[in-house]
This record gives C-alpha cells, sequence and structure tokens, in this order.
C-alpha cells in the first residue's frame, strides 16, 4: 500500500559527488559553498503555488578548497507557521562536492513554508540558502456519497461509473457513453473485490457480452488507480480541497485495484487528467453482490 505525507514525499536523483570548487581565501572565508541549479521547472527563489502543487529543486555544494575540509551532511528544514520539520538530514560521506534534485509538494494548506537547505563540512563550517513558498487554497472538489456497483451477475445494478456526474451505467448503458465511464466493479475468484479501467484486460474477460461488452466499445478509458493510506491527522471528512488529493493521487500507475476491503482509500487519476479518492464504505457477495463507496475528484 502506497503511503504518502507532504513532509515525507520527496525523491532525490543525482547525488554524487563529480568535480571540485574554486579556491578561497582562508583569512575571510572557510566555509562551503552551496547554491541552487537554476533551469526550467525548477524553484530556486520565492514562489506562490496552489496547495499540494509540486515543485523541484535543484541543489549544488562544494568543500572549501582553502580549509579542504570534507563535506559531512546535508539538510533541508521546512517551517510552515513556525513550527518546523526536518524533511531531509543525510550523511555525505566526506564527498568533496555534490548535485541533488528535490522533487516534492508545497504545503497542502494555505499559508507560507520557509524551505531551508544547509550543507555542513567536518569543521563544523557550514552554509545555508532558502526561499519561501506562499501555498494558495486547493481547488474546488465534487464529492459524491453512497454510490454503488454490481458486481457482473448482479441483474440490478450497473457496474460502470463515471467520476464526472457521478452516474451509475448498466452495461448496455455504458457502451452508449464508454468516453464518460472511469471505472467498472466486479468480484473476481482471484482478484476478489476490484475496481478496474476499462481499458484493463480482465475487465473484457469478465464482461462477456457479445453485445455491450467492453471488448465491443467505441473508447475503454485508461484510469489509473492505487491503494493509498491518508497521513496521520487528515480524515476523509476533512479532506475539502483537492490539496492532499494530488499528493495522494501524483505516483497512481495500475489498472485496477484488487482485493479491496471496507475503509481502504484508493487514488485515481483519469484519462482527463482528473484526479481524486474513493472510499470503500461496504462490500457485499461475491459475482452478484456489489460494492458501496464514496468519492471526491477534482472538479
Amino acid at each position: 500500500m502506497k503511503r504518502l505525507s507532504f513532509l515525507f514525499a520527496i525523491i532525490l536523483m543525482a547525488s554524487m559527488p563529480f568535480f571540485t570548487s574554486c579556491g578561497k581565501d582562508p583569512a575571510t572565508d572557510v566555509k562551503p559553498t552551496i547554491n541552487f541549479i537554476g533551469g526550467t521547472g525548477y524553484t530556486l527563489q520565492d514562489v506562490t503555488l496552489k496547495a499540494g502543487e509540486t515543485l523541484k529543486v535543484g541543489i549544488s555544494a562544494f568543500s572549501n578548497a582553502s580549509s579542504k575540509a570534507k563535506l559531512k551532511s546535508f539538510k533541508i528544514v521546512r517551517t510552515f507557521n513556525n513550527v518546523p520539520f526536518t524533511a531531509l538530514d543525510s550523511t555525505l560521506n566526506s564527498t568533496d562536492a555534490f548535485n541533488i534534485t528535490i522533487e516534492s509538494f508545497a504545503y497542502p494548506t494555505a499559508g507560507v513554508e520557509r524551505w531551508a537547505f544547509t550543507i555542513t563540512d567536518k569543521d563544523g563550517e557550514f552554509s545555508e540558502i532558502s526561499f519561501n513558498v506562499t501555498t494558495t487554497s486547493g481547488g474546488q472538489i465534487t464529492s459524491y456519497t453512497q454510490k454503488i456497483l454490481g458486481s457482473y451477475d448482479n441483474a440490478t445494478i450497473g457496474s460502470s461509473f463515471a467520476s464526472s456526474d457521478g452516474t451509475v451505467y448498466s452495461l448496455a448503458n455504458a457502451k452508449t457513453n464508454a468516453a464518460k465511464i472511469d471505472w467498472m466493479y466486479y468480484y473476481g475468484a482471484t482478484n476478489l473485490a476490484t475496481l478496474a479501467s476499462p481499458n484493463d484486460a480482465t475487465v473484457a474477460e469478465i464482461f462477456t457480452s457479445a453485445t455491450n461488452g467492453p471488448a465491443t466499445w467505441s473508447v475503454r478509458n485508461d484510469t489509473k488507480f492505487d491503494k493509498v493510506t491518508l497521513p496521520t491527522g487528515l480524515t476523509w471528512d476533512n479532506i475539502t480541497t483537492d490539496a492532499e488529493i494530488v499528493i495522494l493521487a501524483s505516483g497512481v500507475s495500475k489498472t485496477k485495484v484488487t482485493a479491496l476491503t471496507v475503509g481502504q482509500i484508493v487514488a485515481f487519476k483519469t484519462v482527463t487528467g482528473k484526479q481524486g479518492l474513493i472510499k470503500v464504505e461496504a462490500i457485499t457477495g461475491t459475482g452478484a453482490g456489489s460494492i458501496t463507496y464514496s468519492v471526491k475528484v477534482q472538479q
């Protein structure tokens, strides 16, 4: 199960020594050097982002040629509402220089967060650079509650769902509205309770109607999913904007989620780019059974 939090969701890339620094006057400066790396898509100064929006930071650091003190550690501290959090504290194993790329998210609520990056050498000398990220309120979402889908042998409840308007479709109506269908439900012998995109291979194997089965649809949307866990302190009812949704759904990659259980949270992303969350509330029966869930999705 995928566990994400805005504080811990940091991806580090290409951290390794490969060149040395220019000399400095030891009488005036023996500190190591740290700089932001610029370029398209990189943040290197104060910026305003939507809550939960992604950002990328590049850092280059060098030991001081005069002092010859090797680099010892690199630290990232994020401070929101005067509360600091150490997002990274890494030992550099006595490297002379290194580059690092950080990919993360803006704070999920509105406010100002200070990002500070500190390089320290073996002599205890350090240098720091920083910027402020001002976050604006997250985007609006639409919520659907108590939505019920039937499995493949359920004769009364449709198996297909459109997150754009919350409609549940029978197989025949789903074929007519194929471009709107984001997922289907079935209870399989191996996969058990499953939500799958119309494009997933198992869907055509389960719904085999020669007239209305997904294999006959003009469009089979390739929705992506993943099981996720809400960050500590965040409840389903507290999700009122897309800020946390964007963070949780950023890496979804599966065409189906299987063996679902009551209380489980599933993140999804539609082919139109809309991201959302599903909360499983009830599962009844098997092939003729049903699943009940709620949805929160970007508008």
